[in-house]
């Protein structure tokens, strides 16, 4: 199965252990997991801990205009700069889409 995260919040919400332990579990069980960082959700590039969602397998893909926006300057390698356009013509290939805002 493929599934997509699309995340909205800050990092330092709650919602970072769920998808942490989201991602980990999904990516376990052999689905394919995208996560896309969007608004408020590209400040997770800063956290040095959020590397690991890319180590467990996870694709982590981030909005260059969000990221512009909110200063966000320099993407971490484990990171890739794309476009909320971008995943408007992805979303056909999910099976599920989960949201955190």
């Amino acid at each position: 199965m493929k599934v997509l995260l699309f995340i909205t919040s800050v990092p330092y919400a709650k919602d970072y252990n769920t998808v942490r332990n989201l991602t980990k579990k999904l990516c376990e069980k052999g689905h394919e997991v995208v996560i896309f960082l969007s608004g408020n959700g590209v400040y997770y590039l800063l956290r040095p801990d959020a590397e690991e969602l890319k180590d467990f397998g996870a694709r982590v893909m981030f909005c260059a205009h969000s990221a512009h926006q909110r200063g966000v300057r320099e993407a971490p390698p484990w990171a890739e700069s794309s476009s909320t356009y971008s995943l408007s013509q992805m979303l056909k290939d999910f099976d599920k889409t989960i949201c955190f805002n």
